[in-house]
């Protein structure tokens, strides 16, 4: 039988956990113009690696550099970059990791392809990627994810929302996010933004670490946001002059369901 715990020796790697500055890592996804990027630009020193020109008209109402790119191993690069931790900023968005996952698929899809065209009878619009393939673009793709949520930063990552459908059918039977499926895990937070049936911009938390968030459906507020972060200086007001979050868009055409599909 185990004995139980005691003060433990210097030589010990466990340590007392404590309070310490907490690195937001929120999940944002939801259809055009429901206000994922305005919402994330509003969290502390932004930078942001924009992969489809969502903060093209934003300069002039937030402060943020950014890098505007749709190249995978660019977007690693600058990650790297953000890990070395020589610059001022407190919050890391990516918008949205929808293209960088099609970026990924699509560079290893070139160079399996070119592979393959020394093999005997290849025919390069027959190729197709089997399971050793699809092994090596799933790693790249968590290689790249783990550096991301290991930054000392916040990390916001937002996603586009595509129509799920039953297994083995064609039958719609909601919506989920555009990106690998198991994506959702390593984020603290989960939110999809939505617009209700009188065109307010909403959110629904589907998994919530911190504990702070509402449990049904809310109007997106940045305040509600900057609970979460558990950090110096939380309690900064949002940014003067920021508009109401979203923009133009359709509601839903389903409730607001939880992701589960695999996006390959």
């Amino acid at each position: 039988m185990g004995q139980p715990l005691t003060q433990t020796a210097s030589s010990s790697p466990f340590h007392l956990a404590g309070s310490s500055e907490r690195r937001l890592k929120l999940f944002l996804w939801g259809d055009s113009g429901v206000g994922k990027t305005t919402l994330a630009l509003q969290f502390p020193k932004p930078v942001v690696i924009d992969l489809e020109g969502g903060t093209d008209l934003y300069g002039d109402t937030f402060s943020f550099d950014r890098l505007r790119t749709t190249d995978a191993d660019e977007t690693m690069a600058a990650v790297d970059w953000l890990a070395k931790g020589d610059h001022s900023y407190e919050t890391a968005i990516i918008d949205p990791i929808s293209v960088f996952w099609e970026a990924t698929q699509k560079k290893w899809s070139d160079i399996f392809l070119m592979r393959n065209r020394q093999s005997k009878g290849y025919r390069f619009e027959y190729f197709d990627l089997g399971i050793k393939e699809w092994s090596t673009i799933k790693a790249a793709w968590k290689d790249f994810i783990r550096k991301l949520i290991a930054l000392d930063l916040n990390v916001i990552v937002t996603a586009r929302q595509k129509t799920l459908y039953a297994d083995g059918a064609l039958k719609a039977i909601g919506e989920t996010f555009d990106a690998e499926k198991g994506l959702p895990y390593l984020f603290d937070i989960v939110v999809r933004l939505y617009r209700d049936e009188k065109l307010r911009f909403m959110a629904l938390c589907q998994k919530d670490r911190s504990g702070t968030l509402p449990t049904g459906p809310f109007e997106i507020q940045y305040a509600i946001f900057e609970k979460c972060l558990h950090r110096a200086g939380a309690h900064e007001p949002a940014p003067q002059g920021a508009p109401p979050v979203g923009a133009s868009g359709a509601s839903p055409e389903t409730a607001p369901t939880t992701p589960q599909e695999d996006a390959r």
